[in-house]
């Protein structure tokens, strides 16, 4: 194999694990401490475990600064039959309030490779969102994005249905609101049905009788009101009970 085809599958390899383990969703795996976000390291290594089981780490010698504080790393090596590849990652170790510990004892040293250890698993896609400061993985907030697109889009074909039968009369409104489902009434909700009623098929019906050279009072109106909602009992059996809540008017 020449030197561009071994480069091209191994990219192929990393592009597959990266796909693989940044879509899963880690939150039930996140404790919060101090404002900060931790992924237990012993779920991220059995979830590498079970997509990698041939992985591996190596532990690199404790790095100690002048002042006494140490910084850890070590290299993490994604395996898969013949294809791998390393990413290796550090920190230093650290107390609760995330300071830099002067000359930590084996304990500080041990949870902060574990830490180490989660963070360079991160670093091939598992959990990487919450170190990016995200709430969710790409891909769901992509399936999120694209489900409120679509909510967003039935809530105005039906509110521009529905003001188009209003455009028509309270008879067309009316007649455009039985053939609606429970379930595309709640969409348009209360608020907007009576809204487009009163602004839309109220007007309508008025302008339209004007125009015939009759006045249309407050009383015609409530008669239509009640029209409105008689029709629909009837459509319902006689039983107001069975009323969804956004038809009554």
């Amino acid at each position: 194999m020449s030197e561009t085809q071994h480069t091209e599958k191994e990219r192929s390899f990393q592009q597959q694990v990266w796909e693989t383990l940044s879509v899963i969703n880690v939150n039930d795996k996140v404790e919060k401490k101090n404002g900060l976000s931790y992924l237990s390291w012993a779920w991220a290594w059995g979830v590498l475990m079970a997509h990698y089981p041939e992985s591996y780490y190596v532990i690199d010698a404790i790095s100690y600064n002048n002042d006494g504080s140490a910084m850890v790393s070590l290299t993490l090596t994604v395996k898969q039959g013949n294809n791998e590849f390393p990413r290796k990652m550090w920190l230093p170790v650290m107390d609760y309030r995330n300071q830099a510990i002067s000359n930590p004892n084996a304990v500080d040293i041990n949870k902060t490779l574990m830490r180490c250890l989660t963070k360079a698993i991160s670093m091939f896609g598992l959990g990487f969102y919450i170190y990016a400061g995200e709430d969710l993985p790409e891909q769901e907030k992509i399936v999120i994005q694209k489900e409120a697109a679509q909510q967003k889009a039935r809530y105005e074909q039906l509110i521009q249905e529905l003001e188009t039968s209003a455009k028509g009369g309270i008879e067309s409104m009316k007649s455009h609101w039985l053939k609606l489902t429970p379930e595309e009434t709640d969409i348009i909700g209360e608020e907007n049905k009576m809204a487009i009623y009163r602004n839309i098929a109220m007007k309508n019906e008025a302008n339209h009788e004007a125009e015939n050279g009759r006045m249309v009072s407050g009383k015609t109106w409530e008669s239509h009101r009640q029209q409105f909602t008689q029709g629909v009992i009837q459509r319902q059996g006689n039983n107001a009970t069975k009323l969804p809540h956004a038809i009554s008017l």
